[in-house]
């Protein structure tokens, strides 16, 4: 909630961020820790990438690359689907 979000809106985050792919844990934490939006690609999409082209927040972008990793064949035709 100190970053902007609603309560309601930090709960839904914070329930997602509890399945969060090992290698994305630490840039997770540092965003909490200080703010600072880590970057990291997978398959062709950034977190900061996400966040400039479709105006996310870093913990939606961060969750976006988690569904990249966990399935990436339906998180990409998503994400064609936005640009």
């Amino acid at each position: 909630m100190e970053r902007g979000y609603t309560e309601h809106n930090a709960q839904l985050v914070a329930k997602e961020i509890t399945n969060l792919h090992k290698e994305l844990i630490p840039l997770w934490q540092i965003w909490v820790t200080n703010g600072t939006c880590s970057d990291y690609e997978q398959d062709g999409y950034s977190i900061k990438g996400l966040m400039k082209k479709l105006s996310m927040q870093f913990p939606a972008a961060l969750l976006t690359i988690d569904w990249l990793i966990k399935e990436p064949e339906k998180a990409k035709v998503a994400l064609k689907r936005q640009h």
